[in-house]
């Protein structure tokens, strides 16, 4: 679980940032912008974490 845990994170990295761009964003009546913002800061959190881990995993090793 340890060699694969990575690579979840990176899926779900990538994920995150291909549903930000599949979502798009929109301006409404009122002139406020309706974006998924919060895909971003989490895409980059499990990007940050695969990496992280994928580093400690080959130290250990």
């Amino acid at each position: 679980m340890k060699k694969k845990l990575p690579l979840v994170f990176f899926i779900l990295s990538i994920s995150c940032y291909i549903l930000f761009f599949l979502i798009g964003s929109e301006i409404d009546d009122n002139g406020y912008l309706n974006e998924p913002f919060g895909l971003l800061p989490i895409g980059a959190l499990f990007f940050f974490l695969s990496v992280m881990i994928f580093a400690w995993n080959k130290l250990k090793s």
